[in-house]
């Protein structure tokens, strides 16, 4: 048989004598376009088409700006080519050859098992498991950014011994067994023993691998460091990766949120309103020596930066109330307080100034306006009740820190630049004062907030001093008082009310 055209010679021979004028001379066939398609040599081997695939399916994926059109031949180059049998018979007759199956086409019980590489199929290296691998990580390793060198195991084909096809299934990874029962025969289908239902016959080989692990600085909890195909190999298709995932180890002064780093310090009520300076070494190992500003004082503060995040809308409540002189910005048929909120957070009022809404009689008004305007505008509307959307920067002042600009984590997608250190001070009292001194530190301090309006020796005015006392000590001594047992016939008159509250 010939492909590609006759020889000289046989065009005459079978061409021009038949009726009709004759069939003619075969059509030449092209079998170089799909390996010109991967920019590879006809005699190129196999791990050499794949990886002229990947790296062209990287550069031209639609999803990275890629033609879709020069996709769709790359994935068809790899579909014939990365398959032996298809590209034997493209070899042969070109494309004909494999769409028409070229007298071959595929195997009806490989397709059945799973295993028939179609179109659809091929479009798509197997690639194998990852390895995943937690790794440890302190604080100083993510404000400075570290290395470690490590060893792992994996397993590799024997390329000396080659893969080959199971000569037990024939490749397919399963045999049919024949059982005859009296006049009856069955067949069934069984995993082939001899290659585990791989179709192929293999040898693996344990190596040692050396990686270098290069934590990034400012990486999270939970970064993941990835090694391309380096976990075990298969047969037929991609090594799996290896991949690092970083869990950050608990640091004994330091605590991370986000790109921040928090600290605590105890100071005096001295020193938090005259001022003190302190060294810190920070995670990196340089000396700091941190000063407060001439004058300044610093303020106990309850909010806690680490804890649960505040809800992101705060409302105050106004019973009675409405704004009827702001503009009507939309209206619901619902009274719902979780779904008017949700609307305005995160629904379809996101973004609309909505500043305010009134529910009344099974309806809720919203309104656009500042939080300034709403309370100017407040007034009294009987069977109202208003929602005044609270300004989160009317609150800033009680989140206040102190705080080192610049001396927090680095920042992974820009690591010139950095978070900030806060100090959480807490202040420690003096447990008591001289009476003389008195005088001079209320004039410094200022005057009172609190004035008493009655006097010693008011009538019906009694005089108690503050002390220093445990609540949780308080409260153990707390009992309640035990419940009192009716009688019989006292008990059938509970049991007449019970029945009257369930009437």
């Amino acid at each position: 048989m010939f492909f590609g055209g006759l020889p000289p010679g046989f065009e005459d021979a079978f061409g021009g004598g038949m009726p009709g004028g004759g069939r003619g001379p075969r059509k030449q066939v092209d079998t170089t376009k799909l390996y010109d398609v991967l920019g590879v040599e006809k005699n190129a081997s196999s791990d050499q088409i794949k990886k002229a695939y990947r790296k062209l399916a990287v550069k031209n994926h639609p999803d990275k700006g890629g033609d879709v059109e020069a996709f769709k031949e790359i994935q068809k180059a790899f579909d014939i080519l990365g398959d032996d049998a298809k590209r034997e018979r493209y070899d042969q007759g070109g494309e004909e050859a494999v769409d028409g199956g070229g007298g071959g086409g595929m195997d009806p019980f490989a397709e059945m098992m799973g295993r028939g590489r179609g179109r659809a199929g091929a479009s798509r290296a197997k690639k194998g498991e990852n390895m995943v691998h937690p790794l440890k990580v302190t604080l100083d390793q993510i404000m400075k950014g570290s290395s470690r060198t490590l060893r792992l195991t994996r397993k590799v084909i024997d390329k000396q011994k080659g893969v080959e096809q199971c000569s037990s299934c024939g490749g397919r990874g399963a045999k049919i067994q024949t059982i005859r029962m009296g006049p009856m025969i069955q067949q069934v289908q069984k995993t082939c023993d001899a290659c585990g239902g791989q179709g192929m016959m293999y040898r693996q080989e344990k190596r040692q691998e050396t990686l270098e692990v290069h934590i990034p600085k400012g990486a999270p909890d939970g970064h993941k460091v990835h090694f391309s195909e380096k976990a075990d190999e298969i047969p037929d298709g991609e090594a799996g990766d290896v991949v690092f995932v970083l869990q950050e180890q608990p640091h004994p002064e330091f605590k991370r949120k986000g790109d921040d780093l928090f600290i605590e310090r105890e100071i005096s009520l001295s020193e938090a309103l005259c001022g003190f300076a302190m060294d810190l070494t920070t995670l990196d190992g340089r000396k700091l020596l941190i000063k407060t500003e001439p004058g300044e004082v610093i303020k106990p503060v309850a909010y806690d930066p680490l804890g649960e995040a505040p809800e992101s809308a705060t409302w105050s409540v106004f019973e009675n109330s409405d704004c009827p002189s702001l503009e009507n910005a939309a209206v619901a048929e619902t009274e719902d307080l979780a779904v008017c909120k949700k609307a305005v957070s995160k629904g379809q009022l996101k973004g609309k100034g909505i500043g305010c809404f009134v529910c009344r009689n099974g309806k809720t008004v919203f309104k656009q306006c500042t939080t300034e305007q709403a309370m100017e505008a407040k007034a009294p509307s009987s069977g109202a009740t208003l929602y005044v959307l609270q300004d989160p920067e009317a609150t800033k002042d009680t989140r206040m820190m102190m705080a080192v600009k610049g001396e927090g984590l680095p920042r992974l997608k820009a690591p010139f630049e950095s978070g900030n250190l806060f100090i959480k001070f807490t202040i420690e009292f003096p447990t008591s004062i001289s009476v003389a001194d008195l005088p001079a530190l209320k004039k410094l301090l200022g005057p009172p907030k609190i004035v008493a309006k009655s006097k010693e020796g008011d009538d019906e005015v009694e005089v108690v001093n503050l002390t220093s006392m445990d609540p949780v000590a308080s409260f153990k001594e707390y009992q309640p008082a035990e419940e009192e047992h009716e009688d019989e016939g006292g008990g059938g008159g509970g049991g007449q009310r019970v029945q009257c509250a369930q009437q």
